[in-house]
């Protein structure tokens, strides 16, 4: 189980590393495609169509990897940990986020608040993961 176990975390670092990436990246990148217009809409806008797919795949391997991890190594007393209650509160913003994208809400966030949102939460999903399992 434990060669399991660190194949699980290696694949969870790995999409954690692409989704802090996609999400520090593309507050930079889209206000530069918009200011290209429509050539830079038409030239960048593939990339950051791919780049947000890419990055809920990686939310959906880290939220998956993560309950395997749980479920092979720990049992249901790691919620009594005060850092591991507070780290899946910080997921469930980020997931909450990402779910409001698909509605008509979306529209009402202005990106720089949806940035900063997600940015924090993963920040605060980071720390208390460090805490938690140290």
């Amino acid at each position: 189980m434990d060669d399991i176990f660190r194949l699980m975390l290696f694949i969870h670092i790995g999409a954690l590393l692409f989704a802090a990436t996609t999400n520090l990246i593309m507050p930079a990148l889209v206000p530069r495609m918009m200011a290209l217009g429509p050539q830079g809409r038409e030239t960048l806008g593939p990339l950051t169509r791919q780049l947000g797919i890419n990055a809920r795949l990686s939310l959906l391997t880290l939220v998956v990897t993560g309950i395997l991890m749980v479920a092979i190594r720990y049992d249901v007393g790691l919620w009594a940990n005060p850092w591991f209650a507070a780290k899946m509160v910080f997921v469930g913003i980020i997931l909450l986020a990402v779910g409001l994208n698909f509605t008509p809400l979306a529209k009402t966030i202005p990106p720089k608040v949806f940035g900063l949102l997600t940015r924090t939460a993963l920040v605060g999903t980071i720390f208390c993961a460090v805490l938690a399992f140290n």
